[in-house]
């Protein structure tokens, strides 16, 4: 299954937020609000591409929404399409100021409305690609420097000393092999990071129990855990089914099971708990590393986490960005926090296969709205 585009609807009208989902639930990830504190919380869980924003809402209004999430470095590049009966120039002028892309008015066209989501949409993907073809080549300059004079030094002195013992043919085989092995995990990230950005991403679907494919990550992490002197202690692994693409989400598990062995001190433990939480499966890595600084955690899952590409640590956050997008085209959420008594706790929210049917039945069945309420949208 191909990813679809997100897109928030916010209203604080039931009706218009029925409208917007018979036009757009086939095509698009769909997700509504109906006040702007909600949009704000969806903002930073569903990560929309786009948001068809009401301008009059009780409490706060659409332009203080939109003006929080451009000024927001993790949701600035989100599209903003303003959706509102007020049709005057002023109104317009004060959205084009908060940073609304574009306009419609109600009650609006349906082809329209359609046209310039497909616009925006296409263009936010631009942009995001061009932004990440840039920050790509400037971390893979960083990054390639050092593993390739890993591979280049040992390869020349086992080509051109037949000298050299068995036991060091064998050490510098390895290293051969070791930085071979980190340039080409760069690049798969890069490549798949790319891939669900633009949309390219496959998902396939199917029960899958939870705590099973994370005893197999634990397990496949094994070595990682072994070499920096760290234990993984999984205390519970509930066995609720979960429709999952089991390779992509154990590539999210690893991830952060793997960040955190890496953030470990040497002997210290990992651990980690699936747990049923009414229709969600929670999954929990606990470390007793340092922690994070505050001023990084709301940063953390982004591509480039250290903000600054020219000065930043090994890898970059590169998997920890692609574990929350998996995670987000898993229907779930995933969020981090310090502990308080120090380490750091990253929390994976996944609904169980149940509630995942549920929705999806909910979202094939005809909304009754009637020929006349769905060519217009209300105030």
């Amino acid at each position: 299954m191909s990813l679809q585009n997100r897109i928030l609807a916010v209203d604080d009208n039931p009706t218009n937020l029925v409208i917007l989902e018979t036009l757009l639930r086939d095509n698009y990830d769909l997700r509504t609000a109906e006040s702007g504190d909600q949009a704000l919380v969806l903002v930073d869980e569903f990560r929309p591409d786009l948001i068809l924003l009401d301008i009059m809402m009780p409490g706060m209004s659409g332009y203080e929404v939109c003006r929080r999430v451009k000024d927001n470095l993790a949701s600035r590049e989100t599209k903003i399409i303003m959706v509102s009966a007020k049709a005057m120039v002023e109104e317009r002028l004060e959205g084009y100021e908060a940073g609304a892309d574009d306009y419609v008015s109600k009650p609006f066209d349906h082809d329209e409305l359609l046209a310039k989501v497909g616009v925006y949409l296409r263009l936010k993907s631009v942009e995001e690609m061009d932004q990440l073809k840039t920050s790509f080549l400037t971390l893979i300059g960083h990054e390639i420097c050092t593993p390739l004079s890993g591979l280049i030094s040992p390869a020349e002195m086992l080509a051109s000393d037949e000298s050299v013992d068995e036991g060091h043919r064998k050490m510098l085989a390895e290293m051969v092999h070791r930085n071979a092995q980190r340039i080409h995990q760069l690049f798969e990230k890069v490549t798949d990071l790319c891939a669900i950005k633009s949309g390219l991403y496959e998902l396939e679907f199917v029960p899958t129990e939870l705590g099973r494919v994370v005893r197999e990550a634990v397990s496949a992490l094994e070595g990682l855990a072994t070499e920096k002197n760290v234990g993984v202690d999984v205390r519970s692994a509930s066995m609720a089914s979960v429709m999952l693409d089991e390779q992509r989400i154990s590539t999210a598990i690893k991830s952060v099971i793997g960040n955190a062995i890496r953030f470990s001190p040497s002997g210290g433990v990992v651990a980690v708990d699936v747990e049923d939480r009414n229709d969600t499966v929670c999954l929990s890595v606990t470390d007793q590393g340092p922690g994070i600084e505050p001023d990084r955690l709301p940063y953390i899952f982004d591509e480039f986490g250290a903000v600054d590409v020219d000065h930043h640590t090994e890898g970059q956050g590169l998997s920890l960005a692609l574990a929350r997008e998996i995670v987000i085209h898993h229907q779930g959420t995933i969020d981090v926090e310090n502990c308080s008594t120090g380490g750091t706790r990253f929390i994976f929210r996944l609904p169980m296969a149940s509630q995942q049917e549920s929705d999806a039945r909910l979202l094939s069945t005809d909304m009754a709205v009637s020929p006349q309420t769905a060519n217009r949208c209300t105030q």
